[in-house]
């Protein structure tokens, strides 16, 4: 896009304050509402181009969405029933369930991978980590007697991420399933630290971020279009494959901190050695296809089509973000 819309502008306004208005929240309507406000705002951020394609994924994302969200308020307001007892025990499940839906976890991340393939770059990043910090915010604070369905959704997701992404010929899907595959880390970690856990979304935001803004510059789609990159100037093909690499989680590099950090924790509970030896299997599968592309990216150029020009724009947006990424480990290392 040339331009920026006034409308997107607005949108993109309310969807920020609407993730405030969640986090600051201490009533649950107040932060239904807030969800809710949340959702009405990403619609037409992606339906914004008119592309039918989009379209499609909005209308998919928008029954996801309002399925969670009325689960939620329902179970809410069976907490306010007059005669609770009975009722009480299917309230957790039902709160629990909803945020599953809302973030796309296992086993309810079907509408997930689905979505991700028919948005633009810029909407599978809001996607991949604005849009679920409200429904991971309030999961992870529920301080629910629950977190044995919690370890066992996080080893799902893992290994879902890792199974699903395995045969992927496009990048929005993948990137998807490694969404998912990450977000299981996250929900695993929750079980012992909070704050690791958050930790660990918000370093899986920065690497995600510099990779997308460079798929999007060169508006790469599938595996083969990204192997045209070799045609493209040195600097490009080496920020990929960095980036890939770091959200693979490759030692050393930043994507490896968050993974390294979680481990020391799970370690030191007995409690969570099944959990945790599924998402070590769901980070490996996870590696390794990421390890294919870059090994992909690395071999010699074939003759074919030119890439895309990158767009200067996004390509210089990347560069701080791609800096972090790859330098904030040693640094980091020395430090703990």
């Amino acid at each position: 896009m040339n331009s920026i819309l006034p409308s997107t502008t607005i949108f993109s306004s309310t969807l920020i304050t609407s993730t405030f208005i969640a986090l600051s929240s201490s009533h649950w309507l107040l932060m239904w509402m807030a969800l809710e406000l949340n959702l009405l705002s990403f619609i037409p951020l992606i339906t914004s181009s008119s592309n039918h394609q989009e379209t499609e994924a909005a209308i998919k994302y928008f029954m996801a969405q309002t399925t969670g969200s009325a689960l939620l308020l329902f179970g809410v307001l069976l907490t306010y029933s007059s005669p609770p007892t009975f009722i009480l025990p299917l309230v957790t499940p039902m709160v629990l369930s909803s945020l599953l839906l809302k973030i796309g976890a296992a086993p309810l991340h079907f509408w997930f991978p689905n979505v991700m393939a028919s948005l633009s770059w810029v909407s599978c990043l809001i996607l991949s980590t604005w849009q679920k910090i409200i429904p991971i915010s309030i999961l992870i604070s529920l301080n629910l007697s629950s977190n044995k369905l919690i370890m066992v959704v996080s080893a799902l997701s893992s290994l879902i991420g890792g199974i699903g992404g395995m045969n992927q010929t496009f990048l929005r899907p993948l990137l998807a399933y490694s969404s998912i595959g990450h977000l299981g880390w996250v929900l695993g970690i929750s079980v012992i630290s909070l704050p690791y856990s958050l930790m660990y979304f918000l370093i899986y935001c920065t690497v995600l971020t510099p990779l997308i803004l460079i798929l999007n510059s060169h508006q790469l789609s599938t595996m083969r279009q990204s192997l045209s990159i070799k045609s493209a100037p040195q600097q490009s093909q080496t920020a990929l494959i960095l980036t890939l690499l770091s959200l693979g989680g490759l030692p050393p590099l930043f994507g490896f901190l968050p993974k390294w950090l979680a481990l020391e924790q799970l370690t030191l509970a007995p409690s969570t050695t099944m959990m945790t030896l599924a998402l070590l299997a769901g980070a490996l599968m996870n590696l390794f296809y990421y390890l294919n592309i870059a090994f992909s990216l690395s071999l010699p150029p074939l003759s074919m089509a030119a890439p895309t020009p990158p767009n200067s724009r996004m390509t210089l947006l990347s560069l701080p973000a791609l800096t972090l990424t790859l330098l904030s480990t040693p640094i980091l290392m020395t430090l703990i």
